[in-house]
């Protein structure tokens, strides 16, 4: 089993860690630190497999721009490439038969180890000349004292992973550390999570300015969300390691599968009272926001990216700001839920499928909100790129090295589920002539080459339910990793459609307040602005979280 630690990447390593999972649970608690350590390297490694095809292709497009680089990065695909042969062959010879068999099988076993061997050393030259490309192209697990020595006194990380039948959860502050697994399946889980989502359709919550029902002294109504199930979740997963969070005020958070599209912002504390479509009972429910400001992270290995090898500052002379939105999609507004849902192949060989891309649905409503934020931020029409303007190629050769806030208010194609694409991107107005330049989908590996130093990067149209909508953070986490990658310190992201009145207060809010004189953290900006919202008694729907729960902060949350 020790071979796959050595860094064989994420197809080999699922299934083994996994496994070796499930043999750390059933050892003796005899040795807990030993046991906790290796319980948490195999959950790291067992999600770093999710990682999939978005985090390779940024590898290969970030190394374009230096030679030096482009040839390691090569040479470890390679190697990888090789391993991964090796390894389907051993799989498919039949050990039971004839001793050429068994001979074969310890050659491509002794191959395969020095294959290994290769990719270790070439791990270890990339880690030491290119420590940022390294942790975030080829994260390696972290030991529980490096995430504690990263993290702050109020500060903590919770790490979340849903195994077939189990599902496990690692807490970790400055001081203190435990874990759990509950026994929550996979497919109950996925269940759970996507019925909560959707409730937090924006479709399912009621128009602004909802009336009470029936007589004129009845409380107004909201469209249901189920607080019990997300009191449920919450008990299962959080609970139990809710002790090691006492002290936070600020919580990383790291899940994957189901979990990894949907915001834990909305997991319920205490048992909810009231009706789930009582406004006030709304208001007035235990959320997990309320505790705690929480950060997303594409892994836990992210955490010593953010910290270790923090981006440049932007200058004193930085823009305030830069917005791309409303691109010109043909596509009604109601013809889909989801991207997902249309079931279109969105390339044709290596360029993008230009009529699937014209037909994503139309976003009027992102123009309106990227003029709010622009007037908030005190610049004007200059700053904005809309409808025609909105495309690929502006993106592109854009100078945008000095721009504190970037905001993106078009679809994000996230879910793997979406024909021919092979990784997350942004859509953009579409060129008459798809070229390489400009397809009208602007992809995570194609993000990680813009050269940025933002503060803030807002993806606010970006929503992480597949087709058949069941949420899927993965393809989110691949696009925040590539903005990661190309300097951002902090993505602020949906994981559904937001109401355009939401958006533009979330949004502005949460900037506004890191511009005061407080100086909060991000994550607590957003928080504050999140309270807000839901507290607002004018408009009964906005205490529904399809309103004010749809962002989180990925990246560094912090200062």
């Amino acid at each position: 089993m020790g071979r796959f630690w050595a860094g064989a990447g994420p197809r080999g390593i699922f299934g083994v860690a996994v496994v070796f999972l499930a043999v750390t649970i059933a050892a003796t608690a005899a040795e807990p630190d030993t046991y906790r350590e290796k319980a948490f390297e195999a959950m790291q490694w067992a999600m770093l497999s999710s990682a999939g095809n978005a985090v390779q292709q940024l590898g290969l497009r970030a190394a374009a721009g230096s030679p030096e680089l482009a040839a390691i990065v090569r040479r470890r695909q390679d190697t990888l490439a090789l391993v991964e042969d090796r390894e389907r062959k051993l799989a498919e010879l039949d050990t039971r038969g004839a001793v050429s068999q068994e001979d074969a099988a310890v050659g491509l076993r002794g191959e395969i180890d020095s294959l290994l061997a290769e990719l270790q050393g070439i791990d270890e030259r990339l880690k030491a000349e290119f420590p940022r490309y390294s942790e975030l192209s080829n994260p390696a697990p972290l030991k529980i004292a490096e995430v504690q020595a990263l993290l702050e006194d109020d500060e903590a990380l919770l790490v979340v992973f849903a195994g077939k039948y189990n599902v496990y959860t690692m807490a970790i502050a400055r001081n203190a550390v435990d874990w759990s697994q509950a026994v929550y399946g996979a497919a109950t889980l996925a269940d759970d999570v996507a019925q909560l989502r959707l409730q937090l359709d924006p479709n399912a919550a009621t128009n602004r300015g909802a009336a009470a029902i029936g007589g004129k002294d009845e409380a107004p109504r909201v469209a249901p969300f189920d607080r019990f199930r997300a009191h449920l979740l919450y008990n299962e997963l959080v609970a139990p390691v809710a002790h090691v969070l006492a002290g936070a005020r600020h919580v990383f958070i790291v899940a994957d599968g189901a979990l990894s599209g949907l915001p834990f912002a909305v997991l319920v504390t205490e048992p909810p009272k009231g009706d789930d479509t009582d406004a006030a009972a709304m208001r007035d429910t235990a959320w997990m926001i309320r505790q705690f400001a929480m950060t997303t992270l594409p892994s836990a290995s992210s955490l010593a990216v953010i910290r270790r090898f923090p981006p440049a500052e932007p200058a004193a002379s930085a823009r305030p700001f830069v917005g791309f939105g409303a691109p010109d999609f043909d596509g009604s507004e109601a013809q889909a839920t989801t991207v997902a849902a249309a079931q279109t192949s969105f390339f044709r060989g290596a360029l993008a499928n230009l009529d699937a891309v014209r037909n994503l649905p139309a976003l009027p409503q992102t123009g309106p909100e990227l003029r709010q934020l622009a007037a908030a931020l005190g610049v004007g029409e200059e700053a904005l790129f809309l409808g025609p303007r909105a495309t690929e190629s502006a993106v592109r050769r854009t100078d945008l090295a000095d721009v504190r806030i970037l905001a993106f208010a078009t679809h994000g194609l996230l879910s793997g589920d979406l024909q021919g694409l092979a990784e997350p991107a942004l859509a953009f107005s579409p060129p008459e002539t798809a070229t390489a330049d400009d397809d009208g989908l602007l992809t995570a590996s194609e993000v990680s080459e813009l050269q940025l130093s933002a503060e803030w990067v807002i993806l606010s149209a970006c929503n992480t339910a597949g087709g058949d909508g069941r949420a899927d953070g993965e393809g989110l986490s691949g696009l925040a990793r590539a903005f990661l990658y190309a300097g951002a310190r902090a993505i602020l992201a949906s994981h559904w459609p937001v109401r355009d009145d939401a958006a533009a207060y979330l949004t502005t809010r949460a900037v506004g307040a890191l511009a005061s004189g407080e100086k909060p953290r991000r994550s607590e900006a957003l928080r504050l602005a999140m309270m807000s919202l839901m507290q607002d008694a004018h408009d009964p729907s906005l205490a529904h979280p399809s309103a004010w729960a749809p962002f989180v902060v990925v990246g560094e949350g912090g200062y």
